[in-house]
């Protein structure tokens, strides 16, 4: 089904309601309402992923802003923690839409997954990488994961 094909399937209210999330970029919670609109047959999930794909970009001027991802509102985050991180630690993850590269502290105590403070989406991954290694020097602790080369198998798709 074409993203024509299924926007036009779905029903007024539920047109507005994945509008609403795409806006508030919620775009899981936009495929699941994709999903159980009521339209048959029902959609397939790669088509629900396709047509937010489309509304994203013809949404693209009504779009929440990102969240602040600088050193200094980082900082700001990490301060804010329990307590001192003893370490920053990188991590890549993927979805539907591409790799995306997480920021955690790492808390002494208690051990455990570390905080999340930062996560980017994109294809330059030069500044996230030097925002991070930044961050890590001016809180004075280890900076652990992936280097400079980008996500794993990047170029395997």
């Amino acid at each position: 089904m074409t993203p024509h094909e299924l926007w036009t399937a779905l029903p007024q209210d539920a047109r507005e309601r994945v509008d609403a999330f795409v806006v508030r970029r919620k775009r899981i919670m936009a495929v699941k309402e994709m999903w159980e609109s009521g339209v048959v047959p029902r959609p397939d999930l790669n088509d629900c992923l396709h047509l937010t794909a489309v509304r994203t970009e013809i949404l693209a001027d009504r779009l929440v802003p990102l969240p602040a991802q600088d050193v200094d509102t980082l900082a700001g985050k990490a301060v804010a923690l329990p307590g001192p991180p003893a370490a920053l630690e990188l991590e890549w993850d993927g979805d539907s839409w591409g790799w995306i590269l997480l920021l955690g502290a790492v808390l002494p105590d208690p051990p455990g997954r570390p905080r999340p403070l930062a996560r980017w989406q994109q294809a330059d991954w030069t500044e996230p990488l030097a925002t991070a290694r930044a961050l890590a020097d001016r809180l004075g602790v280890p900076l652990r994961g992936p280097g400079d080369d980008g996500p794993p198998y990047a170029g395997a798709e």
